[in-house]
């Protein structure tokens, strides 16, 4: 399927590995103009020549630590510099400090705001003028299956992510007669470094839950992830908005 986005300029964050690796390379064989961000600057350019290998038009790395305003509000302005106005965000942050609540301190707390939730709305804020402008614009989040059922050992991400996807969903029927969608994914198990933390390095512990909790009997690839995301940014979408739709192997028991 063409998305009709060939030309588009695409930012992805946490784009080195994982889940924000996949889903650039899955826009890279749509054509896009893709600029990349995540810390590490090697794994990033090793990104941008697999994206234009691809098919992207073009494909940038940006380092930047998303922990930083000051580090978000420069990459948004190297993006501009480099491309001109942002047509598709794809915000990924990493997860917080996994623990129960009483686990948890005030330090803790501020943290996981500053990663999850401040630094996604600074990003999300400073491309919805542009997508207004123009009439035209993709945003997807990606979030967690913490956001439709909560997680015992994942207090920050129930929290943080869950006031994400709120504040997504009023900003999308905000903006939705501007020809800008919004939309977010729940993530289930995929196979990345951040759950092989979560099961402190135990690959047979990490398999054995999958087999126990997933009902497709296995954690996710990543790149079963991204083509949905890379629908949501595609022209064919564009009557899909305000979503937060699961991407979890059936994990999740709400019926919505």
């Amino acid at each position: 399927m063409d998305l009709g986005i060939r030309s588009r300029v695409a930012l992805v964050t946490g784009a080195s590995a994982g889940l924000g690796k996949a889903v650039a390379l899955a826009l890279a064989t749509e054509g896009v103009k893709l600029a990349i961000a995540a810390r590490r600057e090697s794994e990033l350019r090793d990104v941008a020549t697999r994206a234009k290998e691809l098919g992207a038009h073009d494909a940038r790395p940006f380092v930047a630590d998303l922990s930083a305003p000051a580090a978000i509000d420069a990459l948004l302005a190297g993006v501009r510099d480099a491309y001109g106005s942002i047509d598709i965000l794809v915000a990924n942050s990493g997860g917080p400090k996994p623990g129960t609540f009483t686990q948890m301190d005030l330090h803790d707390w501020d943290a996981g705001y500053g990663g999850v939730l401040r630094s996604m709305v600074q990003l999300i804020e400073g491309v919805v003028p542009s997508m207004r402008a123009q009439k035209w614009g993709r945003i997807v989040a990606l979030t967690s299956s913490s956001v439709k059922q909560p997680i015992p050992t994942l207090v920050l991400s129930n929290a943080f992510r869950t006031a994400l996807v709120s504040a997504l969903k009023t900003l999308s029927m905000e903006i939705a007669a501007d020809g800008v969608t919004v939309n977010a994914i729940a993530t289930g198990r995929i196979e990345t470094d951040r759950l092989r933390k979560l099961y402190d390095g135990d690959e047979r512990k990490m398999q054995e839950a999958a087999r126990a909790d997933i009902p497709i009997g296995r954690n996710a690839m990543p790149e079963e992830f991204a083509p949905l995301v890379a629908f949501l940014c595609g022209e064919p979408a564009r009557y899909v908005t305000g979503q937060t739709i699961a991407i979890d192997g059936g994990l999740i028991k709400s019926l919505f």
